[in-house]
């Protein structure tokens, strides 16, 4: 009887824990919402992405470089009027870059060294392509 029991309880703790995954997915949970969760994009490449808050207020980034360089991020933004953040950081948080986009585009420029690089876009309502050079 203890192993019925036992079997019950743990098909009711799967079904919880499947219910709380629906409810993140139906929330619209961004899989590149924080630092943790950045995506790689390499020197060389765009990518195309939209933010659409409130669940989606921020997308991450990360760049791996691997010599000493001016690293330079930009995006172009659609709708031109709409107002994004571009922030590049170093592997251990700093701040090393910020632009807000004017008349539909930004660009941080930063030189340096070999080693991984984060960015973040952020702000409200609107489509983007970023490319890394």
């Amino acid at each position: 009887m203890g192993r019925r029991i036992r079997m019950v309880v743990g098909v009711g703790v799967l079904g919880a824990v499947l219910a709380m995954g629906t409810l993140a997915m139906a929330q619209g949970r961004d899989a590149d919402g924080t630092r943790m969760q950045a995506r790689q994009i390499a020197v060389g490449e765009s990518h195309s992405d939209r933010l659409s808050p409130p669940q989606d207020r921020e997308d991450w980034y990360f760049v791996r470089v691997d010599a000493a360089v001016e690293l330079q991020v930009s995006v172009r933004v659609r709708p031109a009027s709409a107002a994004l953040r571009l922030e590049m950081q170093g592997a251990t948080g700093d701040r090393l870059a910020v632009a807000t986009s004017e008349q539909g585009s930004a660009v941080v420029t930063q030189r340096v060294n070999p080693g991984i690089y984060y960015v973040q876009v952020s702000g409200g309502e609107a489509r983007y392509e970023m490319s890394v050079r």
